[in-house]
């Protein structure tokens, strides 16, 4: 898999700024890829072809939404096998796992926070996908979606990704 390098720098704490002139906007991300940031290192992008190529899965579900219920059927990789390919996780590296947590943000702004442990295969292994197809249509890159299975709300649902960072562990001041 091959990904873009992206010129990105995040620390804890902080919003991740970019060294290029041309900074990376959840709006003009969003456009034709997703941003993945690691807890180091460049960040990735994704995308729609590299997303193409990453092995899918399909799942149904069914959320309240302040509109009533939402059903549907999705399709995408799992968000796990993203940040492995992204070289963004360690999977060798469990103990960290249930440390972090992986914030998901839309175009809009809207974010959601998953803990990286909900979907590492050694823990819960929630099937969590980055949803490139609803109900057999495709969704371009600009409009993926993250699904959360097993949610009663559709809240963690995130429409139209632009940008999906892993969040240090928590440090409490002593």
């Amino acid at each position: 898999m091959a990904f873009a390098v992206v010129a990105c720098i995040s620390a804890p704490s902080v919003v991740p700024a970019c060294a290029s002139d041309a900074k990376i906007t959840s709006e003009n991300a969003a456009q034709d890829a997703v941003i993945i940031e690691g807890l180091s290192g460049p960040a990735a992008k994704l995308t729609e072809s590299d997303l193409a190529q990453l092995p899918s899965v399909s799942i149904t579900v069914s959320f309240e939404t302040e509109h009533g219920l939402h059903k549907a059927s999705f399709e995408g990789p799992l968000l796990w096998t993203v940040l492995v390919h992204a070289g963004v996780i360690d999977p060798t590296k469990p103990r960290e796992q249930v440390r972090q947590a992986v914030m998901v943000t839309g175009r809009d702004g809207y974010t959601a926070v998953l803990a990286l442990g909900e979907i590492a295969p050694d823990f819960e292994a929630k099937q969590v996908i980055l949803a490139d197809q609803m109900d057999g249509q495709p969704l371009d890159t600009a409009h993926v979606r993250i699904v959360v299975p097993g949610d009663r709300r559709g809240g963690r649902s995130v429409r139209e990704v632009s940008r999906i960072t892993i969040m240090p562990p928590y440090k409490a001041k002593t």
